[in-house]
């Protein structure tokens, strides 16, 4: 497990707990981190009774606190290390995005979706409408930060609804119009974008891999052994590939994209 850890980029975490947690950047996104509890004793690298390996996403907010957005499904050794890995990549760029200032929305322990930057308690609700201070706080503290701002939003929807109600047809067709132009723009530029960052491997094929953050090529080679297509991506072009290395004989599975970041390893073939 360690070493497939290390080889996908992740740093171990210093915490108090015996279980080995490690974390990295999320490939795409910013202020994201993945985050795994490996299920193993980080001292004896022995699997911990009753747990299992799991991943996590977290948002770190402007006051570097960790707000879990997603969680992948667990699992045991590195069989499904890649895919699960790629699953919850996947389900951080799916989790909902605040409205009013971009950060990521999380559950908090009331049950409520919220603003993981609690930007609704930061800067008000109402756009271009100055924040009531004692008010607001005399509220929160009456009904709670989540019951104040999940009646908050209900009225902000509210709102929008009778606004959406006196607009007449046409001009409902025609936002309905700009809204389907603006997604299909938005979707062929990512095409694009995606479809640039990937390589095809075959099995047999010699590959390194690269480290973004030292800038380096590893001086070790591996070879192919399997590549696995894994689809909803543009074309189909996203893969996990089993790579077997040469000087110690353990494979590992890596996704077959540079991600640009700076943050996520990656395949080259040897040339």
């Amino acid at each position: 497990m360690q070493k497939t850890l290390q080889s996908n980029g992740f740093k171990p975490h210093n915490n108090k707990s015996k279980e080995l947690v490690a974390s990295k950047f999320h490939s795409s996104i910013r202020n994201v981190r993945i985050v795994v509890n490996t299920g193993l004793d980080k001292n004896t690298g022995k699997a911990i009774a009753g747990k299992q390996a799991q991943f996590k996403a977290v948002f770190i907010n402007n006051q570097s606190q960790w707000r879990t957005i997603a969680t992948g499904s667990t699992f045991k050794g590195t069989g499904r290390f890649g895919s699960a890995l790629t699953a919850i990549e996947v389900g951080a760029e799916d989790a909902s995005t605040c409205k009013r200032c971009g950060a990521k929305n999380f559950k908090a322990k009331s049950g409520n979706v919220v603003c993981a930057n609690a930007c609704w308690a930061n800067n008000g609700w109402s756009r271009g409408q100055k924040k009531n201070t004692s008010q607001n706080t005399y509220a929160e503290k009456v009904f709670g930060a989540d019951t104040y701002a999940a009646s908050q939003k209900r009225n902000a929807a509210a709102r929008k609804h009778n606004r959406a109600a006196s607009r007449s047809a046409a001009q409902k067709k025609q936002l309905r119009a700009d809204s389907l132009a603006t997604q299909k723009a938005e979707k062929e530029a990512q095409a694009k974008i995606d479809v640039t960052k990937y390589t095809t491997f075959v099995p047999g094929q010699l590959v390194k891999i690269v480290e973004p953050q030292q800038n380096t090529l590893s001086d070790f080679i591996g070879t192919v052994t399997k590549v696995e297509i894994v689809s909803d991506r543009p074309n189909d072009l996203l893969a996990n590939v089993s790579v077997m290395w040469m000087h110690s004989g353990v494979t590992s599975r890596h996704n077959n994209y540079n991600s640009g970041s700076g943050t996520a390893t990656y395949l080259v073939p040897v040339a």
